[in-house]
């Protein structure tokens, strides 16, 4: 079955654009188009469709605080930002959500498509320009979901190695205060609420 898909974007050429994409394709089908995101939680809430696309600069409710709306329905679907701007932070911030992709508006349109199937097939999506998001290796994957800075994650990678924040120190060339001090910031970053969590998300790193 096609999927569900509904559209909150206040950008009406743009919105229009997006449903027509989709129309044309076998593998979607447009319940809705949502011009004003103060719409977008009941629209969802009825038709309960399996994906949302959500732009980020809107007037009223911004695509953050629309994300934040739809978790709290009790089947939200998978949730894609469609952003004519990429920063790093943003990305951050929206993935702190648990988005399931992250889609510059300048991609073209059977690329769109690509990544929507990928989206729906359980990928991560992050795609900030023409360059495909599969071809960055994992360490700088969580540096882009996360916010984390370079030294975070060779302190991460050490910490999968199972070293302590006093050997870490010595291999790093840090001061022990100064890893501890890191450590406290990447806990910040991180949303992860278990051991097991944190772990598996270790094992990720090269």
């Amino acid at each position: 079955m096609p999927t569900r898909t509904l559209l909150i974007d206040d950008h009406r050429l743009f919105n229009d654009g997006l449903s027509l994409v989709l129309r044309e394709s076998t593998d979607f089908v447009v319940v809705e188009q949502v011009y004003d995101s103060r719409l977008a939680l009941d629209a969802c809430a009825r038709h309960l469709p399996d994906l949302v696309l959500v732009d980020v600069n809107m007037p009223h409710y911004d695509g953050l605080a629309v994300v934040e709306q739809l978790r709290q329905l009790p089947t939200p679907g998978k949730i894609v930002i469609i952003s004519m701007y990429a920063e790093r932070h943003e990305i951050a911030r929206f993935n702190a959500l648990n988005i399931n992709g992250y889609i510059a508006k300048t991609v073209a349109a059977d690329r769109l498509l690509t990544l929507l199937r990928q989206v729906m097939a359980g990928k991560l999506v992050i795609e900030t320009d023409a360059a495909p998001s599969p071809a960055l290796p994992a360490s700088d994957m969580a540096r882009l979901t996360y916010g984390l800075t370079k030294r975070e994650v060779e302190i991460l990678k050490r910490v999968k190695q199972g070293l302590t924040s006093e050997q870490i120190a010595d291999v790093l060339s840090l001061s022990y205060y100064t890893v501890q001090t890191h450590r406290k910031n990447i806990s910040q970053k991180l949303p992860f609420t278990t051991k097991k969590d944190f772990y598996d998300f270790l094992e990720t790193l090269a």
